[in-house]
């Protein structure tokens, strides 16, 4: 939480400004972040673009519907009326 008392997320990640070109606008004015969870991403201080630009568009478009199973896509599992013993 900060002073406000408002919770506030935390990332464990590193920044760096390794002079990666920005794939929009060509500035090399970017910071490639490193995620301890194993990935990383590309921010351009000049115009803003973000690597996980589309994931998140896509998030925030989500409306949360669950999707009702299909009958007609049959069973994973081959059910053969057979019990199985141990």
């Amino acid at each position: 939480m900060d002073r406000e008392g408002v919770e506030t997320a935390v990332f464990d990640a590193t920044g760096s400004a390794e002079g990666e070109q920005c794939p929009r606008c060509g500035s090399e004015a970017t910071v490639t972040w490193h995620f301890a969870e194993g990935f990383d991403e590309l921010e351009c201080r000049t115009c803003g673009w973000l690597s996980d630009e589309e994931e998140l568009a896509a998030l925030h478009r989500f409306g949360g519907e669950l999707l009702e199973e299909d009958e007609t896509a049959g069973s994973p599992v081959n059910r053969t009326g057979r019990r199985i013993t141990a």
